[in-house]
């Protein structure tokens, strides 16, 4: 309720504007006077072009001791599934135009929060997929990856984003290799989470090489007397090589863009 009051749209039943390659259904919790008074979990039902695709279901409970420090700043986004995410996992993983995944690539998606589309990457034959998070959402991240996933299909890391944190992790997981596609849905928003964008695009930069893609969801809101950093972030990717490739067809104020660093880029100096 809180959120809607702000403006701020989350996914908690189907999104009007996602067909029915996606949808989502949930339970609410009640209290004492059967109240409700949040959403305990959510069922994402994701349909490939053959028409299969098992469920996520998804747990949105946090343990006592990791609820307080959520609070804290802008932790509390992760534990809700935003409508930027849906959009992404249904244009540009299951849509008719969607880039494809299979055995021989490495997935990687920043600020995951729930994880639904690293989730549904796994689910579409992704070989490589990791989740990160802050600290205080990888248990959350875990528990909901052990519920739809064998042990070891997906790998939950913590990654405070920088350049050197995400070389280091990229070392670690893929022994130096860059990613073939990083993810990141609605982690820009300059009143809500500062200038974050910043080192999240320093991180990109890490994880990224010549052929890699870069799937990004972007949401932009009004910032009365401001910015919503959005434009910021696109000129530092483009400052970095990136460049557009497609951006898929979906309503505002939700983006979904694909990008690609190209071995030598155009000279051009605006954001495409």
């Amino acid at each position: 309720i809180i959120m809607a009051m702000l403006g701020i749209a989350v996914a908690c039943e189907t999104d009007e504007e996602a067909s029915s390659r996606v949808s989502i259904s949930g339970a609410e919790g009640t209290d004492a006077t059967g109240q409700v008074i949040c959403q305990r979990s959510l069922r994402v039902d994701l349909l490939d072009a053959a028409g299969e695709a098992a469920p996520l279901e998804l747990s949105l409970c946090l343990t006592e001791d990791k609820i307080e420090p959520i609070f804290s700043g802008a932790a509390w986004a992760g534990t809700v599934l935003w409508r930027a995410a849906v959009r992404l996992v249904d244009l540009a993983l299951l849509g008719d135009r969607a880039l494809g995944v299979g055995p021989e690539t490495s997935v990687i998606e920043l600020g995951a929060g729930l994880g639904v589309p690293g989730m549904a990457a796994a689910r579409l034959g992704a070989g490589t997929v990791v989740l990160t998070e802050q600290e205080n959402l990888v248990d959350l991240l875990e528990q909901n990856v052990q519920a739809n996933f064998p042990p070891g299909r997906i790998r939950c890391r913590e990654l405070d984003w920088s350049s050197t944190r995400a070389a280091e992790l990229r070392d670690d997981l893929l022994a130096g290799r860059p990613f073939d596609l990083i993810i990141s849905c609605d982690c820009v928003y300059l009143p809500l989470y500062g200038d974050s964008f910043k080192h999240l695009a320093a991180a990109i930069d890490a994880l990224a090489g010549p052929d890699s893609h870069l799937l990004l969801a972007l949401e932009r809101r009004f910032v009365k007397h401001g910015s919503d950093g959005v434009d910021d972030f696109l000129t530092l990717l483009h400052d970095a090589g990136f460049r557009l490739v497609t951006e898929y067809p979906t309503q505002p104020p939700v983006h979904v863009l694909l990008f690609r660093r190209p071995t030598a880029a155009p000279d051009d100096n605006s954001p495409d």
